[in-house]
């Protein structure tokens, strides 16, 4: 088992995500069976009641065990964007887009962003298309494979990165 810090906030995330109360008790010491259940039911794991936009993220990015940094490599939004978003000031659609492929959302955490930061894409689109398949296929790289696809295709990417103007 991990330290007892780690295993607690395993526990919290559990917590976080058992909604209909499936996970059984004589699992809670197995730190093999905590894990694999949360990698499971991931997607369960939506706002609160009182979440906002930006607790809702930085919810979001402590459950996935993320930093700003990482955030801002798999993006290509500075710290301090990623800082102003988790505190509520301001968001662009591309950034917010950037941030839920980041973060490898399940659909009805995308479908909670879209909410929480009243975004509504048209899903008829090449450009939201490009978006979408990012959106459902995200890995830690899918911010900057999403940009050089929409620049393939002639739109503006999200962020700078995987492009000329962010030299990766």
């Amino acid at each position: 088992m991990s330290s007892t810090t780690e295993y607690e906030k395993l526990i919290s995330v559990l917590e976080a995500i058992d909604i209909h109360h499936e996970f059984k008790d004589e699992w809670r010491n197995d730190e093999v069976k905590l894990r694999i259940f949360i990698k499971i039911h991931i997607g369960n794991f939506l706002p609160s009641e009182t979440d906002t936009f930006g607790t809702y993220l930085s919810r979001l990015r402590d459950f996935k065990g993320m930093s700003n940094v990482e955030l801002a490599k798999r993006t290509g939004l500075t710290e301090q964007t990623i800082s102003k978003y988790l505190h509520d000031a301001g968001r662009t659609n591309e950034s917010t887009l950037a941030l839920m492929i980041a973060f490898e959302l399940k659909p009805p955490q995308i479908d909670a962003v879209f909410s929480l930061a009243e975004l509504r894409i048209d899903r008829k689109t090449n450009y939201n298309d490009i978006i979408n398949y990012y959106l459902e296929n995200s890995n830690s790289e899918s911010v900057k494979e999403c940009n050089k696809t929409l620049i393939l295709f002639g739109f503006l990417p999200l962020t700078a990165i995987g492009t000329d103007a962010f030299n990766r």
